[in-house]
């Protein structure tokens, strides 16, 4: 009898370890998972960023969702890949500059779909002065690809 009290705590000790075992295997793939689609997700940005400055609209397009919207700092809603790539690239054509985004934060709103927030600069514009905004960058996991679902510019306070 004692025999048996023994091998079942044994048993119960291996279910335990191996459990234990398993479940930091899993964390550790999320937590590199996670890393990679930070990695990603500030690539897909950079993307965005250098088909603006090479005024790419074919670049650009690859990054964009079909039904992709952006509220620049005008505040006029562009709806649908055509309106943000034309008007995107009308803008960097009218306003010149060098933009550069710096995401602080990105935010998993599910395994599909992020939020990523930081500081939109444009300097040096041949329309005025140097402009300093926020900006949040809604991206969604298509076909294995992050693509930007929407961009929201504000003026910070």
């Amino acid at each position: 009898m004692l025999f048996s009290i023994n091998e079942t705590r044994l048993d119960m000790l291996r279910v335990f370890i191996l459990t234990l075992l398993l479940t930091g295997f899993t964390a550790t793939q999320a937590s590199a998972q996670a890393n990679d689609d930070e990695a990603n997700i500030r690539q897909v940005v950079e993307q965005y960023l250098e088909s603006r400055r090479q005024r790419d609209e074919q670049a650009l397009r690859a990054i964009l969702t079909e039904d992709v919207d952006q509220i620049p700092s005008s505040g006029i809603l562009r709806d649908g890949i055509d309106a943000v790539a034309n008007g995107t690239l009308a803008t960097s054509d009218r306003t010149g500059g060098e933009r550069s985004i710096t995401i602080e934060r990105i935010r998993f709103i599910s395994p599909d779909v992020a939020i990523a927030d930081g500081p939109y600069d444009i300097v040096n514009r041949n329309d005025g002065p140097d402009r300093h905004y926020l900006t949040s960058i809604t991206l969604l996991r298509e076909n294995g690809s992050w693509k930007i679902a929407a961009i929201r510019n504000m003026q910070p306070r």
